[in-house]
């Protein structure tokens, strides 16, 4: 009997059970959220960098290049920030869509949160090192995940994909037009 006195005195307690149970909880909790914060502070914004290129080169075909019939339409908006140090130039442009738009401020679930991802801004500027153009937008395809339902059908399998196919595009007939520019100069 006196063997099993001692054996159940060294029976961690209840209440250190669950004390340890909750804690684990807690930390575990503070580790995902500290994982997600570096996850989205990472990946939340996209950047393209095109060697060859520069803000101004993009500023200057953005008005005209997108085809009527993609039903992309593309703005340039005017920023009160101030202009990046060493005279670089800073460029906002708004990518619209009106079909797209329509389906996400339609959504059952979001649809009056949604809206403010509309217009999907694109930002232009120099890099400061070596002067090529960098264009930086919100991740949508990560907007998306986290959205989920019709939000991440749109932003993930329509919009995602024709931005980005329309900013490779807007490149390349911006590097043709240099090199045509290039052939015709004496």
């Amino acid at each position: 009997m006196e063997q099993l006195t001692k054996h159940l005195d060294k029976r961690p307690r209840r209440k250190h059970v669950l004390a340890a149970f909750f804690l684990g909880i807690v930390a575990g909790a503070a580790a995902m959220f500290c994982a997600g914060f570096l996850y989205l502070r990472h990946n939340l914004i996209i950047s393209y960098e095109f060697p060859g290129l520069t803000a101004d080169d993009f500023d200057d075909a953005f008005e005209n290049a997108m085809p009527a019939e993609s039903g992309w339409r593309s703005s340039r908006e005017s920023c009160s920030l101030p202009l990046p140090s060493g005279g670089r130039a800073l460029y906002n442009w708004k990518l619209c869509h009106r079909d797209y738009a329509r389906k996400l401020m339609d959504d059952p679930d979001h649809g009056l949160v949604l809206p403010a991802l509309l217009p999907c801004t694109v930002t232009v500027t120099d890099d400061p090192r070596d002067g090529h153009a960098i264009l930086s937008k919100l991740n949508t395809a990560l907007l998306g995940v986290i959205y989920g339902g019709n939000a991440r059908n749109i932003l993930r399998s329509s919009i995602t994909p024709e931005q980005e196919a329309l900013i490779a595009l807007l490149a390349d007939g911006i590097r043709k037009e240099k090199d045509q520019r290039k052939e015709t100069e004496p």
